[in-house]
């Protein structure tokens, strides 16, 4: 077991560019944006071979010597080409209330809306689990090899780390007593190949600088909540990226409201927003601009809290195109959903107009971020057991929510491209359309950057150079679903 994940850790570590692309393709005509200028560039051509972009001009008549006398021409006039979108946070759980998910549905489910990488946790919780990472792994190099069709994985542990067991009733951590132990388990998991290495809510100072440094140390990188020691303090300690907005808030809340406890553990933190000194908020931005930290936000999830119905109304047609047996396990009305997979939680009681303000007070704090020069990714939190969020489509409510707060259409944008690859340590590979980097590219039927909905209007999606058309895609879908 150990000499396989080994040697899947160093297939995907140091994989190549992925492609399974037989011959180059020549895409005709598009509008190029560009996310790192903020411009739109008209007629632009653009080959992509042996799935890297290879070249990129104006589509003229002057230029057609330009074009591979091998390549498969593409017709994506007037349509607005951005690079293929990133999702920051998600899990892929291989079940669902017993049922199990067909993860090459699931992954055309993605890219159908357009994700064409994702950092991704194998499981609902935290509880290190080696078969679901090493399934994760293996569907990494299947999609890599172009054995299946999907997304680009970066793969996190399937544990997270915690030093003090922060959620009740189910176990969501692996509990580390002292830095020897924690040392361990980052070597484990980096041994097992992951990328990534997440921390939990609660660890004193030593205990997350120990993960940091020792995942540092073997190349890896750190991402978490960090609810016990706050933001200021992880940043300082030089974490990767900040998940939710969790930690954000520890320092500006009055001593009352940050002690009360409720029975709905950590997620209390996402409510309190309406009542944090916002001032102290940027008092804690500043540290993150300084350290050059990132913040995931996932605001959209929390709309499952808030509104489920408008949610489903808007996941119509994703769920049309579901595994049959996944949806009807989650939309059976008995099913846990959302209780399940937060710990048995009972949220109901707690004002759903409240929480939507709470969302609001985040996006509009969140573009405050972005405004003093802080780097936001986007990230759904998207778990197929959380009903009627949907993968794909979480994204792009993410992005929304973004300019609802105050963010430009670029702004959100960039937090699904340029942004998150930087995050990953990709830039060079993704987040933008640039020659030298990896044909992820998504044909729009409308211009984005004058409306952050038109992310929804998708002609065409392309992965290393493999061309789906959207229409392709739906049809491939239906007729899996149905077998």
């Amino acid at each position: 077991m150990k000499t396989f994940f080994l040697t899947v850790a160093l297939l995907f570590i140091y994989a190549p560019l992925a492609s399974a692309q037989e011959f180059p393709v020549y895409l005709s005509g598009g509008h190029l944006v560009d996310v790192v200028r903020g411009e739109i560039y008209e007629d632009i051509a653009v080959v992509i071979d042996d799935g890297q972009i290879t070249d990129l001009f104006f589509d003229f008549p002057f230029n057609a010597d330009r074009i591979p006398a091998n390549a498969t021409r593409v017709d994506l006039k007037g349509k607005y080409l951005v690079p293929g979108l990133i999702d920051m946070h998600l899990h892929t759980p291989s079940t669902v209330h017993g049922v199990e998910v067909d993860m090459e549905h699931f992954y055309k489910l993605l890219l159908k809306y357009g994700i064409t990488t994702i950092r991704a946790l194998a499981i609902n919780g935290g509880a290190s689990d080696e078969s679901a990472m090493s399934n994760l792994m293996k569907q990494k190099i299947a999609i890599d090899d172009g054995d299946m069709d999907g997304p680009n994985i970066i793969v996190s542990a399937s544990g997270i780390i915690e030093q003090a067991p922060g959620f009740p009733r189910v176990k969501r951590s692996e509990i580390v007593k002292n830095p020897i132990e924690a040392r361990d388990l980052v070597n484990e998991y980096a041994y097992q190949g992951a990328q990534w290495i997440k921390f939990y809510n609660y660890g004193d100072e030593e205990m997350v600088r120990t993960v940091i440094d020792e995942s540092h140390r073997l190349g890896r990188k750190v991402w978490g909540h960090f609810a016990m020691i706050g933001a200021a303090e992880a940043s300082r300690l030089g974490v990767d990226s900040l998940e939710h907005t969790v930690s954000l808030v520890q320092r500006a809340l009055d001593y009352e409201t940050s002690i009360s406890m409720t029975d709905i553990g950590y997620y209390r933190l996402f409510r309190l927003w309406t009542d944090v000194n916002e001032e102290d908020v940027l008092k804690t931005f500043e540290v993150l601009v300084e350290n050059k930290t990132p913040i995931i936000p996932t605001l959209a999830v929390q709309n499952i809290f808030v509104d489920q119905d408008k949610l489903a109304r808007e996941n119509a047609d994703l769920f049309r195109h579901y595994q049959p047996e996944v949806y009807h396990a989650l939309a059976e009305p008995a099913a846990e959903g959302v209780e399940e997979h937060t710990g048995g939680f009972d949220f109901a009681k707690y004002d759903p107009k409240q929480w939507g303000e709470s969302i609001k007070v985040q996006a509009r704090m969140i573009a405050k971020f972005v405004e003093m020069g802080g780097i936001v990714a986007a990230g759904s939190d998207f778990s197929i057991d959380i009903y009627p969020y949907g993968p794909g489509t979480s994204l792009h409510q993410e992005l929304q929510t973004f300019v609802e707060g105050g963010m430009t259409p670029l702004q959100a944008l960039q937090a699904a491209t340029i942004n998150a690859a930087t995050v990953l340590g990709w830039e060079r590979r993704y987040g933008s359309i640039e020659i030298g980097k990896q044909g992820d590219i998504v044909a729009l039927n409308a211009n984005p950057l004058a409306d952050i909905k038109n992310i929804r209007d998708i002609h065409t999606v392309v992965k290393s150079g493999e061309v789906f058309p959207v229409s392709e895609l739906n049809a491939q879908l239906l007729v899996s679903g149905e077998q």
